[in-house]
């Protein structure tokens, strides 16, 4: 149970921004996606996205082994104009992180420790960071693709800035198929001894289908498998 708590913090946030959406995200109403995960832990993972208003959608994930679900989140948020507008998430039973565009103000609980944070245009929350790569990433050529791209993101009570590498095009087998992807590595500090990387599929509108994460304990891969709408 630990191993697989572990493993879910450094990876959930990244696969709960992996639905496929349409060009014009007001044409989402509902969609989901599965992964399969191997390595040091074997599990699966379902992430889905849902449009609950006009304008706001939910996505949630759950972690399965053995038919069990060990971890559920889900995070609220807005489009406007490309722009990403967090509005809430929610890790069940740990966590819950809220974002007050009218105060200006961050209020989170995180297990025991509460309180809140200034908030300014263009915060992102733990679950957004990656959607916000995708919708950014599309808007540029594959063969003109920028070296990096950074985002301001709320994480354990705190603004962190996080810089994102973006390292090209490359072939990759998931259980969905082969398909060429930008290969996009988060880039750390050197006393940090782990690695992220996550790969975009163009031709599924920047899909995440695969992803490497290693947070120093326990190394784990993983691919798309189904994708539904």
């Amino acid at each position: 149970m630990k191993n697989i708590k572990i493993f879910f913090y450094f990876t959930f946030i990244t696969l709960t921004s992996t639905q496929i959406f349409p060009k014009d995200f007001n044409d989402i109403e509902e969609s989901s996606a599965v992964f399969i995960v191997k390595g040091d832990i074997k599990a699966s993972m379902h992430v889905s996205l849902k449009r609950v208003s006009e304008d706001t959608w939910q996505l949630n994930s759950s972690i399965k082994k053995f038919g069990i679900t060990f971890r559920k989140e889900s995070a609220l948020f807005k489009i406007n104009k490309e722009q990403l507008v967090p509005v809430s998430w929610r890790r069940k039973g740990e966590a819950l992180v809220q974002f007050d565009w009218k105060e200006n103000k961050i209020t989170f609980k995180e297990k025991k420790k509460t309180g809140y944070i200034d908030l300014q245009k263009g915060f992102l929350g733990p679950a957004t960071a990656q959607l916000k790569l995708r919708l950014d990433l599309r808007n540029y050529d594959t063969s003109n693709l920028p070296d990096s791209i950074n985002y301001q993101v709320y994480y354990k009570g705190e603004i962190k800035n996080r810089k994102y590498k973006i390292e090209g095009l490359k072939f990759i087998d998931t259980p969905l198929g082969k398909f060429e992807a930008i290969k996009v590595s988060r880039v750390r500090s050197r006393s940090e001894h782990r690695k992220q990387i996550f790969w975009l599929v163009p031709s599924l509108d920047y899909t995440i289908a695969q992803i490497v994460n290693d947070d120093g304990k326990r190394l784990v891969t993983i691919k798309l498998k189904e994708l539904g709408s």
